[in-house]
């Protein structure tokens, strides 16, 4: 049973819609694992709080925990090099 939700925020939704449609597939795949506490490569992401990527391909999805509200939220989807800059 999952217990979270996952949430995008709109420019991470823009980003997972411009993706070729395999990348989408893994993405969904990985939330789904994601949602049900199956491991994963998470990594905290240095510098930040409470921020975690998720390495997919060539591709990184960053993240955040609202545990107030059971809630993953997808803020950002990119490329390994630009993904990091301007959290």
């Amino acid at each position: 049973m999952a217990l979270w939700q996952i949430e995008f925020s709109k420019d991470a939704y823009k980003s997972y819609k411009k993706l070729e449609k395999g990348y989408q597939t893994k993405i969904d795949k990985v939330l789904s694992l994601l949602i049900n506490k199956e491991k994963l490569d998470i990594k905290p992401v240095e510098g930040e709080r409470d921020v975690y990527r998720i390495r997919i391909g060539k591709y990184r999805l960053l993240f955040k925990l609202l545990s107030d509200r059971q809630t993953i939220l997808v803020f950002k989807i990119g490329p390994r090099g630009d993904i990091y800059k301007k959290i």
